[in-house]
């Protein structure tokens, strides 16, 4: 029988993969509140308690949409430099809770592709 790696095990081993492709600096998985769940990419500038203050923050700007009208349930928010560095907050529920998804892009390089495979791996763990 295979042995089952844990959950955190499994996302930090995708988010590793998409880092070796040189489609992320660095990835993290909050929970709603800031709490780290998964990481991957300590050698990036990022400052990961900022990144968690920002996910937190990003959350207040989803509550405010929601009661704007025409915007139902923010999904993501993208940040771009002038250096054409990118930081992308995903927004869903996995694991009965909300979380938020923090990657950091390089100049010139896709993210949503590894984002949305990232993500469905995140949904379909189960405890």
């Amino acid at each position: 029988m295979a042995k089952q790696q844990a959950p955190q095990a499994l996302i930090e081993k995708q988010m590793k993969t998409i880092i070796q492709f040189g489609n992320y600096e660095a990835a993290y998985l909050f929970s709603r509140e800031g709490l780290p769940i998964a990481q991957a990419g300590k050698g990036s500038n990022v400052d990961p308690d900022r990144l968690a203050e920002m996910s937190i923050m990003f959350q207040d700007v989803q509550r405010l949409t929601n009661t704007l009208g025409g915007i139902d349930s923010l999904k993501e928010v993208f940040v771009e430099g002038t250096n054409f560095r990118k930081v992308a907050f995903r927004f869903f529920e996995a694991f009965g809770e909300n979380v938020v998804l923090a990657v950091v892009v390089p100049p010139g390089k896709t993210y949503r592709k590894y984002t949305n495979d990232l993500q469905r791996l995140i949904h379909a763990i189960e405890f």
